[in-house]
């Protein structure tokens, strides 16, 4: 069974869909909340930055050069690993082998500084614990950044000393230029070690050769070389491939130191530049030592039991497996290098051998004077090329392998980069909102009140005949004889006035059987205002010049001789009528003078069972008695979840009024109040929203202030009267 509706009902729940109405009318009431914790939230954040102490920001800018040498004899251009280049300093620089060095340093004696090391602890090198302390405070100090689209490099210092802190940012600059020099000097040393040892070797055979020179010219004469043109023509040959020979020769010894130097060092071994993955394979070393030194520092600090030193294991075994493979890529390139070298150098020896070959049938003397003439030219030429590389190698190594380059040094910072005070304020009245707006959040989506009128719609399923809004009256004068204020009597201009008028239209245009219509009242709960409804909805009938009976039918709250100051409040009412066989209606029924046309039946004394009381049938009879004499009959009646009383009365009306309040009512109640309304099917069953806020409103252009209808009017107490939001209407005690 299913509640009848008039067709010009509304669908129930219609729109379920968020709107932007719904957030603003959250933020308009809970306005206050948000205002408050944001601003509270940014005056705490703005005493805590004011209190933290100053730091400054000193700043060195390196440049990483992009056309740099690595080794010796060998320059490369752009390469497109210059990205890891630019990574691998980053990394270098902020190493803990350099802040340890730095920390060290002498000259800064950070060790015992006390805005570095408050707690005095110098014990670096043999307490495990201080060092990771030290070097964890000093990097976390740093940072180390590109600046984009640059080859520079800025390495910047935090320190609540201005000059401390250009001190440590140039020391650390200094420390890693002098610690990247010494190993690329010492790569190149190794190098021209090698390239010594070959050297003596040369020079040795290069005197042989000499000897051999000089031994063949005092055989043969000085004036028997080139006895012959074809001789002069075949030494030519000769000495260009020796020429030849000598320039692959020194390709293949520098070729060889490097794969030796390489071969043959540690896995911190520089690899020479010119192999293609060299700066993937010093990258991945410089990974490697740092993440082994923090798994030494937490070993040291937590145990051998702590959990992420498992994940470092398998970091550090993933590392080390890819930089044994990028140094057996990086070894592969340097001996296909060497082997290159030697292939050029064994084709141009078989060009001489050639040569030889064809001189064999010349004079066997001067043929073998030629080739040990050529052959220590040759070699002599070579040792000479060696000789000079090896000076270069040895003297200038430093500076041809040097690629960072030191572009400005860290000044005396003058303003303290922290704290931020304005944008920490900010950022404080940021979080301060996003989690007022997390409380509105959670508050209304655990709130079970009814905000706005499409909800209680929602909950009851039911048409809403009229929403009125919150409205304010003068209060009554306590000498005044006649009722209490009434918004269709004290400001009949009103905005909530106009909403009783709506709310008589659609009472009449409801469709009931009988000529006059019985209509009662009820809500889930006290204080909605359904006696303030029942009292102004009878007012807008008696203006309209019918005869309108009001029934107090609450026998355990009655408020009707309150409200109406009846002249006599110990005349018989309802329950004496109920109780009395022998009671007329007539004797129970008292007139508003202040209103032509309305009648009251009040209840003048509350009786012991009002629930028997209803239903033993005098009830029935005062309702038949009631439709023939008057045109309109309204019976308020006790909230119908409270107290089974309503629902007594509900059998014997035309129309059922739900009042539900705005803020007030519950969901949870409105939703059982319509399983219960649901026995009666035979009744018309509609909504009067009560309190609706004027943003809500749809007379928020009309009311006393704005007014199409105006401020004045109706009787001389209306001028008085405003609406106000958030006022609570007339009537809201119990009714």
């Amino acid at each position: 069974m299913t509640v009848n509706q008039p067709e010009f009902a509304p669908e129930a729940a219609e729109n379920k869909t968020l709107v932007l109405a719904d957030f603003i009318r959250v933020a308009r009431k809970f306005l206050w909340l948000i205002l408050g914790l944001s601003f509270g939230c940014a005056v705490a954040v703005y005493i805590w930055s004011k209190q933290q102490p100053k730091l400054y920001d000193a700043t060195a800018m390196i440049q990483v050069d992009q056309h740099g040498t690595l080794s010796l004899g060998a320059s490369i251009g752009a390469s497109d690993e210059y990205e890891l280049k630019i990574a691998t300093q980053i990394i270098a620089l902020q190493s803990r082998d350099v802040a340890l060095k730095v920390i060290k340093d002498p000259k800064l004696d950070l060790l015992h500084n006390k805005l570095f090391n408050p707690s005095g602890k110098t014990d670096i090198d043999s307490n495990p614990f201080t060092r990771n302390m030290l070097v964890g405070a000093f990097l976390g100090s740093l940072s180390v950044d590109r600046i984009p689209k640059s080859e520079l490099i800025s390495v910047t210092f935090r320190s609540r000393s201005p000059a401390l802190s250009m001190a440590v940012a140039n020391t650390i600059v200094d420390s890693y230029m002098e610690v990247n020099f010494r190993y690329r000097y010492q790569s190149s040393q190794e190098i021209s070690k090698w390239l010594g040892t070959e050297l003596d070797t040369l020079k040795d055979k290069v005197q042989s050769e000499q000897r051999e020179v000089l031994d063949q010219e005092l055989k043969l004469g000085v004036f028997s070389q080139g006895a012959t043109g074809e001789t002069s023509l075949l030494q030519s040959q000769l000495e260009g491939l020796m020429s030849a020979e000598i320039t692959a020769e020194a390709q293949k010894f520098l070729n060889e130191a490097e794969y030796h130097e390489f071969e043959t060092g540690d896995v911190d071994t520089f690899a020479p530049s010119t192999a293609p993955g060299a700066t993937v394979l010093s990258t991945l070393s410089v990974q490697l030592s740092e993440l082994q030194a923090q798994r030494t520092g937490l070993s040291e600090r937590f145990g051998p039991g702590y959990p992420q030193l498992r994940e470092l294991d398998k970091q550090i075994v993933g590392l080390q497996k890819g930089l044994m493979d990028a140094r057996a890529k990086v070894l592969k390139s340097a001996l296909n290098n060497v082997n290159a070298a030697n292939e050029a150098d064994e084709q141009i020896e078989k060009s001489i051998d050639a040569v030889k070959a064809k001189a064999e049938g010349l004079s066997p003397e001067v043929v073998r004077f030629e080739e040990a003439k050529a052959q220590y030219v040759t070699d002599q030429a070579l040792y000479d090329s060696l000789l000079t590389l090896l000076g270069a190698g040895g003297i200038e190594s430093g500076l041809k392998t040097q690629e960072t380059n030191r572009m400005s040094v860290a000044d005396i910072p003058t303003l303290p980069s922290r704290p931020r005070v304005l944008l920490n304020t900010i950022a404080g009245f940021g979080v301060g909102f996003l989690f007022s707006l997390l409380i509105v959040g959670v508050v209304s989506a655990l709130s079970d009140t009814v905000e706005t009128v499409e909800q209680i719609e929602e909950a009851l399923a039911l048409p809403v005949l009229a929403a009125v809004p919150v409205y304010k009256l003068e209060p009554p004068d306590s000498s005044a004889t006649v009722l209490q204020p009434l918004a269709t009597i004290n400001a009949p201009r009103s905005a909530g006035a106009e909403a009783y008028r709506i709310l008589r239209t659609s009472v009449n245009l409801m469709p009931v059987s009988r000529e006059s219509k019985v209509i009662g009242f009820t809500s889930c709960g006290p204080g909605e205002g359904k006696s303030t409804t029942a009292l102004n909805l009878a007012v807008t009938f008696a203006q309209q010049g019918k005869r309108v009976l009001v029934i107090d039918a609450d026998l355990r709250k009655p408020v009707l001789a309150q409200r109406f100051r009846l002249p006599m409040p110990s005349a018989p009412g309802l329950s004496r009528y109920l109780s009395d066989p022998t009671m007329i209606a007539e004797e129970c029924i008292q007139p508003i003078e202040a209103v032509s046309g309305l009648y009251v039946m009040p209840v003048q004394e509350i009786p012991p069972f009002p629930s028997e009381l209803l239903a033993q049938g005098r009830l029935d009879d005062l309702i038949g008695w009631a439709r023939r004499h008057y045109d309109i009959v309204l019976i308020d009646t006790p909230p119908a979840l409270l107290v089974t009383d309503a629902l007594i009365v509900a059998q014997l009306l035309d129309i059922i009024l739900l009042v539900a309040r705005v803020g007030t009512a519950q969901r949870r109640a409105l939703r059982r109040l319509r399983e219960e309304l649901k026995k009666f099917p035979d009744k018309q069953v509609a909504v009067v929203v009560n309190a609706v806020p004027q943003s809500q409103s749809y007379y928020g252009g009309y009311g006393d202030k704005h007014g199409y209808y105006g401020s004045n009017g109706g009787s001389s107490k209306s001028s008085s009267s405003t609406v106000v939001e958030r006022s609570q209407p007339v009537g809201s005690g119990r009714g």
